[in-house]
């Protein structure tokens, strides 16, 4: 079987989890390695047998691999991906898509003229909770669904740097954590038709200096076919939970990564799933998926960049009407994409 010839830009962190799952997938062969740590680029490139770069640039125009992994802060992207859509290549990136429309939209526009294929991660479609809850919806066991329930908090004690900024970071909590959830509504019911949404910052006390993006949101959704719903996150509040709940006329489904709860009408529980599947393994899942995309046309992506447009689409009318303290219309995909 022919490996694709990979680079991995940004190996500080996460990307080193995306590093070993590429190393010990056989569908790619690493390369080259680029981080702004020139040491730590040589230290795992040694590892790998491959080419350390401390500058993108050299990276994809010097070695020209068949398919770039980018896991760098997302204000970082949009250039990588410019020069890799005129050197040919492929590209994969962590979500966020991008940090508003306009920067997604021209991301998906050079790598389409490109001929390229440009995807980005929704590995929470793949975690076994989420999977089965896909299959009870499918199969309209709870009825129709009239409210959805999502939450996410934990508390973030990384290096806030880029993050504290909004210029560079293009948001907080709900751009950088919860879009997750934003990617498994979009999946299972639908993209809303408007937003309403608070966010808030009152724990940047804890951090100096300060931070200035959202470390907390609340954002209620309607949808064309009358279902609401409601997301609440923050990333300064433990026990960290994660949970997606959807309330049908027939049911409710409580699902998270690792569970599945069915209960009837009157909540009582019906079926449970337990299951144990690291972060990891959804990782290695799908770049594996990835590549059975480059080397299949005719596979099915996780994801596809138009639905990630849709969820930027809905990151940025929240934050619209966090400023305005109203309710706002979403932008969608095609007219963004027809400007």
């Amino acid at each position: 079987m022919n490996q694709l010839r990979t680079g991995i830009i940004g190996v500080g962190g996460y990307g080193q989890h995306v590093l070993k799952e590429l190393g010990e997938n056989e569908y790619f062969v690493v390369q080259s390695i680029a981080d702004q740590d020139r040491e730590l680029a040589q230290d795992l490139a040694d590892q790998y047998d491959a080419k350390p770069f401390d500058d993108y640039r050299r990276l994809i125009v010097e070695t020209r691999p068949d398919v770039l992994f980018l896991t760098l802060p997302t204000y970082l992207c949009a250039d990588c991906i410019r020069l890799a859509a005129r050197e040919k290549v492929h590209v994969f990136k962590e979500s966020p898509l991008a940090r508003n429309l306009p920067e997604g939209a021209e991301m998906i526009r050079a790598m389409e003229k490109a001929g390229c294929e440009l995807a980005v991660g929704s590995r929470k479609r793949l975690a076994p909770g989420y999977l089965e809850a896909r299959q009870v919806l499918l199969k309209q066991e709870i009825g129709k669904v009239f409210l959805i329930r999502a939450e996410q908090f934990f508390y973030y004690q990384g290096k806030w740097d880029w993050r504290a900024d909004p210029g560079l970071a293009g948001g907080g909590v709900l751009l950088e954590s919860a879009y997750s959830l934003v990617d498994l509504i979009h999946w299972s019911v639908g993209v809303p038709e408007s937003v309403y949404c608070l966010s808030s910052h009152e724990c940047n006390r804890k951090v100096i200096p300060p931070y200035r993006t959202e470390d907390t949101v609340m954002m209620t959704m309607n949808f064309s076919d009358g279902a609401v719903g409601q997301l609440t996150s923050s990333w300064m509040s433990g026990p960290e939970t994660e949970r997606l709940v959807y309330h049908g006329v027939e049911g409710t489904l409580d699902a998270g990564p690792n569970h599945c709860r069915l209960y009837n009408a009157v909540g009582e529980l019906q079926n449970e799933e337990e299951f144990s599947v690291s972060d990891d393994r959804l990782i290695s899942q799908q770049i594996k998926q990835f590549a059975e995309c480059l080397l299949d046309r005719d596979a099915e992506p996780v994801s596809t960049v138009s639905e990630h447009l849709n969820n930027v689409s809905v990151v940025e009318a929240a934050y619209l009407s966090a400023r305005t303290g109203m309710q706002e219309d979403l932008k969608v995909y095609d007219s963004v994409m027809a400007k």
